[in-house]
């Protein structure tokens, strides 16, 4: 059992590290400040493969200490940053996984910590 559970995390790392990796080649950022001013959003360009939904990753920054607090991968024809009630919306239009509810989940500040961990 305890092998099986070394081998998951093993290849669950992996797959993180693989994933987040593309993140780091992200140009033609756009900013945006939250309008209480605890926030800062950016949403970059990952690929631009000329069709109907280009990839984009986005990330949310505390405003007074610049700690990336969530980071989203996805892909949509109609990119943006629209701040809504408690929430951080990626996409003009978008689904749940392009949205980041304020204050950010455990998940998505897990996440944004590995993916600064595996940035070299």
């Amino acid at each position: 059992m305890r092998k099986i559970a070394i081998a998951v995390a093993i290849i669950a790392l992996g797959y993180f590290f693989f994933t987040h990796r593309a993140d780091s080649q992200a140009y033609s950022c756009i900013h945006s400040t939250s309008p209480n001013g605890r926030y800062l959003a950016e949403e970059c360009t990952l690929d631009w493969d000329h069709g109907d939904n280009p990839k984009y990753v986005g990330r949310l920054y505390d405003a007074a200490s610049g700690k990336l607090l969530a980071r989203r991968t996805l892909h949509t024809p109609v990119p943006g940053i629209t701040w809504v009630n408690d929430s951080l919306l990626f996409s003009s239009g978008g689904d749940d996984e392009d949205m980041v509810p304020l204050p950010p989940s455990l998940y998505d500040r897990f996440n944004a910590a590995y993916w600064q961990l595996t940035q070299w």
